[in-house]
């Protein structure tokens, strides 16, 4: 299990607010979006960065590297349950001879 640590610096975070709220925008569902609500939605993409990054870290030092890698990340995705939602968005990798067989 990861654990969380507090980071910089209360009422401070490190991805750039501006950046988030046009994220934010994007998603015709939200119409408006308060100071507060900027701050949580930051610090809870945060917390999510550096939990699935750990995990993953974790995947490299089992193989025992000190580089987290692609196949690393996929593995985290893949292993634990509440990154299921990630098997989309992080494929495992597929080399070109595994490609061209299904192409045949």
């Amino acid at each position: 299990m990861v654990r969380f640590e507090a980071h910089g610096a209360p009422g401070s975070s490190t991805l750039p607010a501006a950046r988030v709220r046009r994220i934010i925008k994007e998603d015709k569902d939200i119409f408006a979006c308060g100071s507060d609500s900027l701050y949580l939605i930051t610090r809870a993409t945060e917390f999510f960065i550096d939990s699935l990054v750990r995990e993953g870290y974790e995947f490299s030092r089992l193989e025992k590297r000190k580089t987290v890698q692609y196949k690393d990340m996929v593995k985290a995705a893949q292993s634990i349950e509440q990154y299921d939602f990630l098997g989309d968005i992080i494929p495992p990798t597929v080399t070109l001879k595994k490609t061209a067989d299904k192409s045949k």
